[in-house]
């Protein structure tokens, strides 16, 4: 068994892979096996896989079954003490495995640890040409009074303010390692999510648990994020609906009902925000994501009463941790 299992989900991700693989094999941390789990992918993926990286562990789907249930099989199919959550578009720096797994070894308590993640994009398509920035993509997630999660330090300038070693909210899923004996306890992904928010779902449900997550700023690493939110503006239908409804979810699963009462006013504000954008972009999705809340109310209601069963952090308790400094 090795320490760390590296898991990959791919839908047409193959102008990734290349270079997402030959990170992984240039770690100076190597006691590791890569799963990639193929939701059906018709751009050549699997020939690829095969015939260049044959190590590399391929479970195929015969459809997509998205994020979170591809991730959830994969959690499944091989043990490890540890589970390295990883998007095809993000690139890690030789050492960062390393240095992740270093501090997780320290933070018995942690259930989950990230690095920072800074942007890289394309330049010269002709000569593939791909170019790392100081722009900042996330350093860990934060969560507002208004139950909005985003990524810390987003499209910022990379100047060190993000280099203090820190307790977050979570982690983004996009570079997560996870460690397995609490990912049991807290529970996988919830598939209903499908795609989008499902790793703010899950970072939200081990804080109520009583777990840590921790941000690493020596371990760095690169990602394109393909659904970068400068291009708000031509996002498709299906990526406007998973993310609104799933974040109607994600209040309704994890937030204590005596903190949606007192931030009331902030929630309805920052929803009316987003509800009023799509109107006048896609305003067909208003409607749809409307009927589908309604539609999981009461599978979301249960997963929320399962949920507080067995929380341990309170309503106060969660105000004084994440909003008393914010």
């Amino acid at each position: 068994m090795s320490r760390i299992l590296i898991q990959i989900v791919t839908y047409n991700s193959l102008k990734f892979l290349d270079d997402c693989l030959e990170a992984l094999l240039n770690q100076t941390f190597k006691d590791f096996q890569i799963l990639v789990i193929d939701n059906h992918s018709t751009d050549g993926t699997l020939n690829f896989l095969k015939e260049k990286y044959p190590g590399v562990f391929i479970f195929r789907n015969p459809k997509n079954v998205g994020f979170a249930k591809a991730h959830n099989q994969g959690l499944t199919l091989i043990k490890s003490d540890y589970v390295l959550i990883l998007n095809p578009d993000v690139i890690l720096e030789p050492n960062f495995i390393e240095k992740l797994l270093a501090n997780a070894e320290k933070k018995k308590a942690g259930f989950s640890f990230g690095g920072k993640l800074l942007k890289i994009k394309t330049g010269d398509r002709e000569l593939e040409e791909k170019i790392k920035t100081k722009i900042i993509d996330s350093t860990g997630l934060k969560i507002f009074r208004s139950f909005q999660v985003a990524d810390r330090g987003e499209r910022e300038e990379d100047k060190g303010q993000y280099d203090k070693k820190k307790e977050v909210f979570g982690i983004s899923g996009a570079c997560a390692l996870y460690r397995r004996k609490f990912l049991k306890e807290v529970g996988f992904f919830d598939e209903d999510f499908f795609a989008y928010k499902e790793d703010v779902d899950l970072a939200w449900r081990a804080q109520l648990y009583g777990f840590h997550s921790y941000y690493v700023p020596e371990a760095v690493a690169y990602h394109y994020r393909q659904a970068a939110k400068e291009k708000r503006l031509t996002q498709s239908p299906i990526v406007s609906f998973y993310s609104f409804r799933n974040g109607l979810f994600l209040i309704l699963k994890n937030a204590h009902w005596q903190n949606i009462i007192l931030y009331s006013p902030l929630i309805l504000a920052y929803q009316m925000i987003k509800k009023i954008y799509l109107l006048f972009t896609q305003p067909k999705i208003c409607l749809r994501t409307k009927i589908s809340f309604i539609l999981n109310f009461s599978k979301m209601y249960k997963k929320r009463e399962k949920i507080f069963k067995g929380a341990k952090m309170t309503a106060s308790q969660f105000r004084k941790k994440f909003f008393s400094h914010s």
